[in-house]
Parts: C-alpha cells; sequence; structure tokens
C-alpha cells in the first residue's frame, strides 16, 4: 500500500489487496504515513493497528485508486488509460498535477510526513533501547509474533473482529 501510494494514479486488478503489516511485523509503526490522506483517519487507524487489507473495490470507493480494472485486462486497459492522459496537454498537466500536489501541502501533506517519519525513527530508538543488544524493532518477547509465523493478512470486514474469525 505505501509504494502504490507514491503514485499519481493508481491502477489495480480486481483481486488486488492493500495492507500495511507494518506493526504487526516490527512493531515499529510505519515510516511513511500516507494511509489517513488515502483512505481517512478512522480506517487509517483500523487498518494500521490490526495489519488487515483492503481489497480493490474498497480501495476505489474510499478513493485510494483510479481504475479497477480485470485481472486478465490490467495491462491493455492500464496502457489505454495511460494513453489516454498522455492526449492532453503536456503543459497544462504538469501544471493540474503540481496544484494538485500543493493543495496537499497546504493541507499539511509534507508536515505530516516528516512528522510521522520523525515519529517511527522514536519508536526505533525506543526499541533499540529497552534490548540489551540494541536491536531497533519489536522482538516475539515484547508481544509481537513472529512474521513468519503471524497469522495471514485478511480483509477489513465491517461486521466482524477478524474476517477469518
Amino acid at each position: 500500500m505505501m509504494l502504490a501510494c507514491m503514485c499519481d494514479l493508481i491502477v489495480a486488478a480486481d483481486d488486488a489487496k492493500f495492507s500495511n503489516p507494518v506493526l504487526r511485523m516490527s512493531g515499529v509503526g510505519v515510516e511513511l504515513l500516507v494511509e489517513p490522506w488515502e483512505l481517512g483517519p478512522r480506517k487509517a487507524k483500523e487498518l494500521l493497528l490490526t495489519g488487515d487489507a483492503i481489497d480493490a473495490d474498497e480501495a476505489h470507493r474510499l478513493g485510494m485508486i483510479s481504475k479497477v480494472f480485470p485481472a486478465d485486462q490490467l495491462e491493455e486497459q492500464t496502457i489505454a488509460f495511460a494513453e489516454r492522459i498522455a492526449q492532453q496537454p503536456t503543459m497544462s498537466a504538469l501544471l493540474i498535477k503540481e496544484a494538485v500536489n500543493q493543495s496537499q501541502d497546504n493541507m499539511g501533506f509534507y508536515n505530516a510526513l516528516n512528522a510521522c517519519f520523525t515519529l517511527h525513527e522514536l519508536n526505533h530508538s525506543h526499541w533499540a533501547q529497552v534490548h540489551e543488544n540494541g536491536y531497533p524493532i519489536a522482538l516475539e518477547e515484547d508481544g509481537i509474533p513472529n512474521w513468519k509465523e503471524a497469522p495471514p493478512i485478511v480483509n477489513a470486514v465491517k461486521d466482524k473482529v477478524r474476517a477469518d474469525g
């Protein structure tokens, strides 16, 4: 999810799933916090605190992704979408993109990213300080399951605590 959200437009296959299970895997938290901007604060908290996933339809409904195509048509449809955009006047398209980026920055996006990374590094420092060996992430003895044995990522479902439970 974190990498996809660095793109201007996100196109996904209809069977795609998006998650950021970093908390349950390391106990550190996110390095690049885009979820509140992409999904809204409450859904961001839910997904980051549980490590659950959302499917492509939910990601589209929330505005995180632009298009959802059948998996067997993903490449063809993505190229057609890109070609449609490429037909627009280059300078106008660049200025629209810059206007949206500046709007995000004026809403605090840039400062939020900086603050998030500072908190992320503070958490690394915390774990390094509490572990005798200086290991900078949570360990099993800290309550984080071994990521190789952790339960699978499941979809976030509105009326269930955990989708497979």
